[in-house]
């Protein structure tokens, strides 16, 4: 056998989900945000609950960011993180702290530019689980944002947030 032929149908393949495509708007983005969310399996999560997990998620990402750099209160963020995720973002936060201090430069291109998101790439894991990606610039820099989360309660929680 080939190896084209062994590729060739692998991307219409039988019982592949559909994704939930489609765009959301921000104040600091000059253009409309495309997102892309893909389900793993069948699930009860519809289009309108993914349009509104990708604005949570690029606000949350952009939230997240600004505490990091200091522009706000890591506790701001409260409703929408777990308690040992706000632990590691306040960890993340002095360890940034103590950088800058020691590297002027990173402080003039992290600290002072707004975070701009360009795309929102997530997956659906399970019913109650989902992670999301946010990639976003601060100036000439690209930032990715991870997000992780858990249906915990009544609403959707964020469990895991990293910045690279």
């Amino acid at each position: 056998m080939q190896y084209n032929e062994y590729f060739a149908n692998t991307s219409s393949r039988p019982g592949k989900e559909p994704s939930f495509d489609g765009f959301i708007t921000v104040e600091l983005s000059d253009r409309p945000i495309r997102y892309h969310i893909q389900p793993l399996f069948a699930c009860n999560i519809g289009s309108q609950e993914c349009h509104t997990m990708a604005l949570a998620a690029c606000r949350i990402a952009c939230n997240c960011t600004d505490a990091i750099r200091g522009k706000m209160g890591v506790n701001r963020l409260q409703r929408a993180l777990t308690s040992p995720c706000l632990n590691r973002l306040q960890t993340l936060h002095s360890l940034f702290d103590l950088h800058v201090l020691a590297n002027p430069s990173v402080k003039a291109r992290f600290c002072y530019l707004p975070t701009v998101p360009n795309l929102i790439d997530g997956v659906i894991t399970s019913d109650r689980t989902m992670e999301l990606a946010v990639l976003m610039t601060i100036g000439q820099e690209d930032i990715r944002v991870n997000l992780k989360f858990r249906y915990i309660g009544s609403r959707w929680m964020c469990v895991f947030a990293d910045l690279g």
